[in-house]
């Protein structure tokens, strides 16, 4: 461990593309050894802030930094040099950063609330800045919670001023895994399509409200997801195929799935579907989007219609989280580089099995165990929690109207 002091270079002014050169010139000619560095250049300005420590361990840093000044004097940059202990260091290193990624649509007033917010808890706001503009507004800050007994707290109070504004949060900690995860498993109906595809069979049946009545107990957790399945599969028993059919051409993608499967496989990610739907639908969102792994129930069909029952083992909450974990491990991947999204009661273990969990449009009982939340509109959001950039975005939305046209022709 270094017990030596550092030397923190920064600088802020007019943009000079030339100014990294010149002071990375400077620094190693002074026999100094470059520890960190950023540079942000926005709107014709830059701020750069450099650390430094001396090569060599006689070496003072009193001594360091009166050579870094005369090798700075040579170059036309306004630079500042100062000495810092390393007690002053370790202190920004274990500090407890976490990533606040607001997203919605642009409201004024949405961050002077956040920032008042979280001045009320005397947490510092590190960095801030935004990842888009436009339709969707993503703002990213990394704030101090080094002081905090309860971090809990302070996300509900972030959540709930974000409710206020229509804008939904994900709070993560800054951590090496937010780069390095490589595996996203979506749960199918109502998050990746809407609606439920059960829903819609049972309309066809004619017997939608009743179905429907164990859905949204199911979905709330007010009964075991495995007896509430079998019990609207048995309403369904006669429904012929061709309904089937009919109800799979007519599934709607949720606004931004397809942007956001197609951008997620762009950035290298293995995709997963994991539902408590049917296969015989879950089969043709992965046709459609491109999913590298699906799994879902099989609907029992004797001389082409619905027998009312199920093949196989039911695809419960405990079968998605387990689901989850075996995939993780075939792709050789830890917990922590996993993401899972999700929108009720049986994505609950799936979501705490992950390490990045997200309710999506969700009910309460999955939102409390879930890191972040999104709603209906924002699916697109979930890319600038992963890693996308605006632009990586837009070309991914640019490539699917290219490929409309292709098809259209």
């Amino acid at each position: 461990m270094n017990l030596h002091p550092y030397l923190v270079i920064s600088s802020q002014g007019r943009y000079n593309p030339y100014i990294i050169a010149d002071v990375t010139t400077a620094v190693t000619d002074a026999n100094l050894n470059i520890v960190a560095v950023e540079q942000n250049a926005l709107y014709g300005l830059n701020i750069l802030l450099m650390i430094a420590e001396p090569i060599s361990p006689q070496d003072s840093a009193q001594k360091a930094r009166t050579r870094l000044l005369h090798n700075l004097q040579q170059f036309e940059h306004d630079l500042h040099v100062e000495i810092v202990t390393p007690d002053e260091m370790q202190r920004v290193v274990d500090k407890n950063l976490q990533v606040f990624t607001i997203i919605g649509r642009d409201k004024v007033g949405i961050l002077k609330a956040i920032s008042n917010a979280l001045a009320n808890f005397r947490v510092s706001i590190e960095r801030m800045h935004h990842l888009a503009k436009g339709e969707l507004v993503v703002l990213e800050l990394w704030v101090d919670a080094s002081e905090l007994r309860d971090l809990s707290v302070l996300k509900e109070v972030i959540q709930k001023t974000c409710d206020e504004f229509g804008f939904d949060t994900i709070i993560q900690p800054d951590s090496p895994y937010r780069q390095r995860r490589r595996l996203v498993v979506f749960d199918m109906d109502n998050t990746i399509i809407e609606g439920e595809v059960i829903d819609e069979l049972a309309k066809a049946a004619n017997v939608g409200d009743a179905v429907n009545h164990i859905t949204r107990r199911a979905m709330a957790g007010e009964v075991e997801f495995s007896d509430a399945l079998r019990q609207r599969v048995a309403l369904l028993k006669g429904l012929p195929l061709k309904v089937l059919e009919e109800v799979a051409v007519s599934m709607k993608l949720t606004s931004g799935a397809q942007e956001v499967v197609r951008t997620l496989k762009t950035m290298g990610f293995k995709l997963a579907l994991i539902s408590g739907g049917f296969t015989f639908f879950a089969e043709r969102v992965k046709d459609i989007l491109g999913f590298d792994y699906v799994f879902a129930n099989k609907l029992e069909i004797v001389d082409g219609v619905v027998s009312g029952r199920l093949e196989g083992a039911i695809i419960d909450k405990e079968a998605k989280g387990r689901i989850l974990t075996e995939i993780a491990a075939h792709e050789g991947l830890t917990r922590e580089e996993v993401v899972a999204v999700g929108d009720g009661a049986n994505d609950e273990i799936m979501l705490q099995n992950a390490g990045f969990g997200i309710a999506f449009n969700a009910y309460e009982i999955l939102q409390k165990v879930a890191d972040g939340r999104l709603t209906q509109n924002n699916l697109r959001g979930l890319l600038y929690c992963l890693g996308a950039t605006e632009q990586t975005v837009r070309q991914a939305i640019e490539q699917k109207g290219v490929d409309a046209e292709k098809t259209a022709h």
